[in-house]
């Protein structure tokens, strides 16, 4: 019972994941581009990152960006097209499916030990690596409340909100570590 609660529970989770970011993925270059140098100057002032650190980090992020996307897109991938062939897929393919899923997950999360707990402690002090996650964690609700405010024709801010409190969303979620 506590698998299927998992899996299920999982399977909610990347799809909500993956539908925040389908937006994100169809951008033109130019659009990729803004949200990487947003990103960077964001990551930069919050983690007070020295010219030094800024040199050794950002390279670093950006190789740790880059694998994790191509693994949250495959994940994506297989998800969709279990989905949109559920009929016509065996059970044995559907479980082969799950476990490629499976183990992309698990991809992820050693690409985020391996950087989290090596390469970038190698370049930042455990402080600002632990301010990272913050960070991370900031700049994706940022970048949501704008593509909503950009969907409903607002400047980013939904009306009638006020304070910055807006529930258990605004704390970042346990490392796995």
């Amino acid at each position: 019972m506590k698998k299927i609660f998992t899996h299920s529970f999982a399977t909610v989770v990347l799809l909500v994941f993956a539908t925040c970011l389908a937006p994100l993925m169809a951008q033109s270059e130019e659009q990729i581009e803004k949200f990487k140098k947003e990103r960077k100057v964001y990551f930069t002032e919050q983690l007070e990152l020295t010219d030094s650190e800024s040199k050794a980090f950002w390279p670093l992020y950006d190789d740790f960006h880059n694998r994790k996307m191509k693994l949250v897109e495959d994940e994506r991938n297989s998800f969709m097209y279990a989905h949109k062939n559920a009929d016509n897929l065996t059970g044995d393919e559907i479980t082969e499916i799950l476990g490629k899923i499976r183990k992309l997950k698990h991809e992820q999360v050693d690409l985020e030990n391996e950087y989290y707990q090596h390469k970038f402690m190698e370049v930042l002090p455990p402080k600002k690596v632990l301010k990272l996650y913050k960070a991370e964690w900031d700049f994706r609700r940022h970048l949501l409340k704008e593509l909503r405010g950009r969907d409903r024709g607002e400047g980013g801010r939904k009306e009638g909100r006020t304070g910055s409190s807006q529930g258990p969303m605004d704390e970042p979620p346990v490392p796995c570590i």
